[in-house]
């Protein structure tokens, strides 16, 4: 694993953790964690998800930030990993938010908050420049998943809206949707969206137009978890392997 920075694209520059197996034909995943926290997270959640029977640690997310090192000196990392098209472990890169918080630390990508044009607006800043990326030869003619959380998730959403086209599957993980009620999303994008049923911190008009957005696009496999918050639970883990093993 190593983190380093994309060329300056458009006028964002992303930092990233990843790990692309070049001769590989496996699908290619492109993370986005939550607010106030890092690339680390996403890499825990495509762990979990592929190296299932090893895995153990607990895997709740929060608003904390969580330390890259969790991953690159573990036994469990998902560099040894072994993926169902034969490679060792998957391939993916997993994006650092565009701005640090201050004084907290962790990373988000637009402020908690904030009006929905703003959120827009950051969220098409990003998609230029990861769908950039995306032209290179290693990533042609190989599955580009999505996989988000909170913040992440609906960024995720957006880059489907802005790229139809672009990616197979999108996993949103407790996204807020709030100002897209009406939105309309035309692609054959696969979704995976869930929620805890005690999530307070994404309000449920929110989270229920985020069921509605996708369930009018077709695609959606929807998931609650009762007895969850604004976190990720080992259920949920299972059905996003289930959903994966599926396309």
């Amino acid at each position: 694993m190593h983190v380093s920075s994309l060329s300056e694209v458009m006028t964002m520059r992303l930092q990233m953790t990843s790990r692309i197996n070049a001769g590989g034909d496996g699908p290619v995943f492109l993370m986005f964690h939550g607010y106030g926290n890092d690339e680390s997270e996403m890499v825990r959640i495509l762990d979990a998800v592929y190296a299932p029977a090893r895995f153990h640690t607990d895997l709740s997310v929060s608003s904390a930030p969580v330390g890259s090192s969790d991953f690159a000196d573990s036994d469990y990392s998902v560099n040894h990993a072994e993926s169902a098209h034969g490679e060792t472990g998957p391939s993916y890169i997993s994006f650092r938010a565009t701005y640090p918080r201050p004084y907290m630390g962790g990373n988000y990508w637009y402020p908690d908050g904030c009006g929905v044009e703003e959120r827009q607006r950051e969220c098409a800043a990003v998609g230029e420049a990861v769908t950039s990326l995306l032209d290179a030869s290693a990533f042609a003619n190989r599955k580009k998943i999505l996989i988000g959380f909170s913040q992440g998730g609906y960024l995720s959403y957006r880059l489907v809206k802005a790229y139809p086209t672009v990616f197979d599957s999108a996993i949103l993980l407790s996204p807020s949707f709030m100002g897209e009620e009406q939105a309309a999303l035309d692609s054959l994008t696969r979704f995976f969206l869930a929620y805890g049923a005690y999530d307070r911190t994404i309000p449920a008009p929110d989270q229920q137009t985020a069921h509605q957005v996708l369930e009018r696009a077709g695609l959606l496999t929807y998931r609650e978890y009762p007895d969850m918050a604004h976190a990720i639970c080992d259920e949920e883990i299972a059905d996003i392997r289930d959903f994966l093993r599926a396309i």
